[in-house]
């Protein structure tokens, strides 16, 4: 039985980009079944990106081909790779900092020979190796057309792109981060703030918190919270902190309400940087 491949890009589905993928992959190996993870990431984000590979990849079997293409750098010299991952899957990416926060499970990376590993034909569209290099890669190395060998050099782990990341700070009662995700259909929002390291506040489930958001010095966002289990535990529209359902970080969200629509409407404009947005948890 051939891998999976598993797709994510910041693409939408309002063109035939996607499709187009799809199609390639099909036409490498009519056999080959291709799934979808989320073709709504934010344009251009590719820390969004990287932290929902982190969350998904484990819930996949091992050897599945993931391809991951959030590509505003298309067409430079930026690398194109296929990272191995500890548990015997694969990504294949842009070296963009896409792989930052799987990449202590990255064992070996290689770039993508675009010589041999290019959709024929292709070589003077130079704005969707979406399409001509990354999906084309993806159904070989998938197909067994060619073997992780087969994708190009190898380089040094340690080259591999990667963005600053961030975590949350905890003392008795209190915990401060930052926003590090949100889910547009939910409008839920995820902070830097780990699970375990929260614990520490000696903050549990039961307890009413006060959670202020502040973005470059205006509050957004300043109210009583309760922590608990889920959304049910408070009425429809109200406000709960939580611990996220993937990643275990610490989250917040309205009950059947879009939190980010309400509190912040601008979050998911194209330049925003979730890093802005300021947390603060303080038991009541």
């Amino acid at each position: 039985m051939l891998p999976d491949i598993v797709l994510q890009t910041d693409f939408g589905l309002t063109t035939g980009f996607v499709a187009s993928m799809y199609g390639v992959i099909r036409m490498v190996d009519q056999s080959l079944d291709v799934f979808d993870l989320n073709h709504e990431i934010r344009p251009f984000d590719m820390r969004q990106g990287s932290f929902l590979l982190r969350d998904t990849i484990p819930y996949w079997k091992g050897g599945t081909v993931f391809v991951s293409v959030v590509d505003p750098g298309v067409g430079t010299a930026r690398r194109g790779c296929v990272a191995k991952l500890n548990n015997g899957s694969f990504v294949v990416t842009p070296d963009n900092g896409s792989l930052t926060a799987i990449l202590d499970w990255v064992v070996a990376v290689r770039e993508i020979d675009e010589s041999v590993n290019r959709l024929k034909g292709s070589d003077k569209a130079n704005s969707f190796h979406g399409r001509d290099v990354f999906a084309y890669t993806a159904a070989r190395l998938a197909s067994g057309i060619i073997n992780f060998e087969g994708v190009g050099p190898e380089y040094p782990v340690n080259e591999i792109v990667t963005f600053e990341t961030t975590h949350g700070t905890v003392a008795p009662g209190r915990a401060e981060g930052e926003i590090a995700g949100c889910t547009k259909h939910f409008g839920g929002v995820g902070t830097n703030i780990d699970v375990d390291e929260f614990e520490k506040t000696g903050i549990v489930y039961g307890d009413m918190t006060h959670v202020t958001i502040v973005k470059n010095g205006e509050t957004l966002f300043d109210r009583d919270v309760l922590y608990h289990k889920s959304f049910g535990f408070v009425p429809e529209g109200e406000p709960i902190l939580y611990n996220g359902s993937t990643t275990p970080t610490i989250a917040l969200s309205l009950n059947k309400r879009s939190f980010a629509e309400k509190f912040l409407p601008h979050i998911f404009d194209t330049g925003e940087n979730f890093g802005d947005y300021k947390i603060t948890i303080v038991k009541k």
